[in-house]
């Protein structure tokens, strides 16, 4: 029987976006500040969490039973999540008044990239 592999994936780029907003986070502490910095983590923090909700609803553990479409249908509606997720938080994040945005938006593109960091070294 095939084994869904998506979770130990995801670690890996779980682990790539963490890295990823830390380092944003010291690149925001001293360019900017402690303000900065916490802006930084946040913003890779809301970027994880959207990613620990793909892992979550994406994740199968048996793959050979599964037709195709319900695969796609269950990617699809991770991503529909994930995006919500991380708008939702997105939101929270600049209403509460006291982050700047520059470095929130910067971590969260950085941390972004991770996403394909760790897919392109994956092996």
């Amino acid at each position: 029987m095939l084994r869904d592999d998506l979770g130990h994936t995801y670690q890996k780029v779980i682990l790539a976006q963490a890295l990823l907003g830390i380092l944003v986070a010291i690149v925001a502490l001293v360019a900017g500040g402690m303000a900065a910095a916490a802006s930084g983590l946040i913003g890779g923090a809301v970027v994880m969490a959207g990613s620990f909700v793909y892992a979550a609803l994406a994740r199968n553990s048996k793959v050979s039973a599964v037709s195709a479409g319900r695969v796609l249908g269950r990617h699809l509606v991770a991503e529909a999540a994930k995006v919500v997720v991380v708008v939702s938080l997105l939101f929270a994040a600049l209403a509460s008044g006291w982050f700047v945005a520059g470095w929130l938006l910067a971590a969260m593109g950085v941390t972004l990239l991770g996403h394909w960091l760790a897919l392109l070294t994956i092996r």
